[in-house]
């Protein structure tokens, strides 16, 4: 399981309006955009008409890896012959994938960026957000970044935005036109201490890399990127550092989070947690380091307690956790089980635990995006047990009921895909956890 909207509209209208004209020449005619399109490998530089349904499970679980190249890379890097044109935009709230016109062809991005290789790096071009179901939320996207013949990736993490990095960041970048496969740094302090090599595929499908390793230890961070051919020759030079790129990592945080992808970050199918307009966290005033890792049930948030929660000694631990285990057939008694365990670690360490209520599922636009497992029949059943034990506790955040349509649904435009709320659904999570913390910090000014 996992991959604002005034704020980030409006950040996105004070960039440069640049490539807003109509390019020359016969503009393809607007395609018929289908769920199957929706769930295609990330084929941005094919037409649309020919994008071809495919399952994109690595956007809700982490993308295979190794540490090690399977042979040596040279450090010679490749000259492209072609020319190149990039472009760099704001991710647009609730938008699945991006139409790009130019040159009398419609080419389709799944993440907030293209390259594409051009005779003329100058020709004019459009760039539309396009929903699920194929409409138009904006037109003429605001480019960010317009980028000619670029000799190293550009990142699109969003770390700068972040009030604390998650503790399992999520690297991400602009596909680069004609790499194989990429390989990515994680630098501390100047050292190399975690090198990566994602696996061969399509150039347009690699743009994200989950990282498994959370990052514990105090100090200066950054990452980078290069794009790598099939023979692990060097495509391009590392991508620059930047401050959307760096993080520093302290302990003794006041506040927390602790949960599975709802917590960790990404929506709208292909926006994954590196960028914060998915991220509840966003929404509160207040800073919360992110604890969240994709995936996770209730007995493996137990699990990594000791090891992720512990070196950050917070005040307040946020928990919100059982999407997961009420998705995949465990037994509500079974994640109280687990949920009773984590208050006892918290207040055995003088942590104050404080839960969230669950998200609730769409099951019929599960379906409807298909590369989802449906729920079991039952989910309501053990969700209501996991909220009424949390609504039992002595601090609990109701969010749940917020969510909720009147037939106990994820209420269906809250989220793409069913399972994960999207922009105004982390919006209203966010809002509830700044809520109650303002009554905590108001309470404890007078005590």
């Amino acid at each position: 399981m996992l991959k604002t909207l005034p704020i980030v509209l409006a950040l996105a209208l004070c960039f440069s309006n640049l490539g807003f004209i109509n390019f020359g020449g016969h503009m393809s005619e607007k395609p018929i955009v289908t769920t199957a399109d929706a769930r295609a490998p990330h084929n941005h530089l094919t037409q649309d008409k020919n994008a071809q349904a495919a399952t994109i499970e690595e956007l809700y679980d982490f993308e295979d890896v190794a540490e090690t190249p399977a042979q040596v890379v040279e450090a010679e890097v490749i000259q492209r012959d072609e020319n190149i044109l990039r472009l760099h935009w704001d991710i647009v709230p609730n938008a699945v994938k991006y139409e790009v016109f130019i040159d009398g062809a419609t080419l389709i991005a799944y993440t907030n960026g293209i390259e594409i290789p051009i005779s003329d790096v100058h020709k004019k071009f459009q760039v539309n957000a396009i929903s699920l179901e194929g409409t138009t939320l904006q037109n003429k996207i605001p480019i960010r970044n317009i980028d000619t013949n670029p000799t190293s990736p550009r990142t699109t993490t969003e770390f700068d935005k972040m009030a604390y990095p998650p503790i399992y960041p999520v690297y991400s970048w602009i596909p680069t036109s004609g790499a194989d496969h990429y390989e990515i740094e994680l630098i501390k302090d100047g050292q190399i201490i975690r090198r990566y090599f994602t696996q061969p595929r399509q150039q347009d499908d690699d743009f994200d890399l989950y990282d498994k390793k959370p990052v514990l230890d105090e100090g200066e961070y950054f990452w980078r990127v290069r794009a790598l051919t099939s023979d692990n020759q060097p495509l391009t030079e590392w991508s620059t550092k930047d401050e959307s790129n760096s993080f520093v990592v302290k302990h003794r945080i006041r506040f927390c989070a602790l949960g599975d992808s709802i917590t960790h970050g990404g929506g709208s199918i292909s926006a994954p947690p590196s960028t914060v307009v998915y991220n509840w966290e966003t929404y509160c005033a207040i800073p919360i380091k992110n604890l969240g890792r994709s995936g996770d049930t209730t007995a493996e948030m137990l699990a990594r307690f000791d090891n992720d929660v512990l070196p950050f000694r917070p005040e307040v631990l946020f928990i919100m956790a059982g999407v997961n285990d009420y998705r995949s057939n465990i037994i509500g008694w079974e994640s109280v089980e687990n949920l009773e365990a984590l208050r006892d670690k918290c207040e055995h360490y003088g942590i104050k635990p404080v839960f969230l209520t669950p998200t609730p599922l769409n099951p019929a636009q599960i379906q409807k995006v298909g590369f989802i497992d449906m729920p079991p029949a039952d989910w309501q059943e053990q969700q209501k047990y996991i909220c009424d034990w949390i609504r039992d506790q002595q601090d609990f955040i109701d969010v749940n009921e917020k969510l909720t349509d009147d037939e106990g649904n994820l209420i269906d435009s809250l989220s793409v895909d069913g399972l994960h709320p999207d922009a105004e659904g982390k919006r209203i999570i966010g809002e509830a956890v700044a809520a109650w913390l303002d009554k905590y910090l108001n309470l404890a000014s007078h005590e």
